[in-house]
């Protein structure tokens, strides 16, 4: 079972994915602080990281650029409710860049290509 942790401020949104992901071969884990990422995943090590753009503290973006160095192995999945506001960094860091709101179809589709073998 591929590990996947999602990064929002938004709880109810973090509801959305974890129903989403019920029945499929990912486990779901959530995050609301953006800045307890790194602590997570130094006890809890993960396949995916999906993380929204605007987040109070550190955004999605800077969050991945991180991810990049410390966790490269981990794939990256920024998500925004903008995507035209998303800057050029965060594309170079983000394997996938997905539009929010995202349907279940989408969603699962992305995550099952990011773990295909290359």
């Amino acid at each position: 079972m591929f590990k996947v942790l999602f990064v929002d401020d938004e709880p109810l949104l973090l509801e959305a994915y974890r129903r989403m992901l019920r029945q499929s071969p990912f486990q779901c884990h959530t995050l609301v602080d953006s800045t307890q990422v790194m602590d997570f995943l130094a006890q809890q090590p993960v396949d995916i990281v999906v993380a929204d753009q605007l987040m109070p503290a550190l955004t999605g973006g800077a969050l991945l650029q991180q991810l990049v160095k410390k966790y490269p192995a981990i794939k990256r999945v920024l998500i925004s409710g903008n995507l035209n506001l998303v800057e050029p960094a965060a594309r170079v860091a983000a394997h996938r860049l997905l539009e929010k709101p995202c349907s279940k179809a989408v969603l699962l589709s992305t995550l099952q290509a990011l773990m295909e073998p290359a």
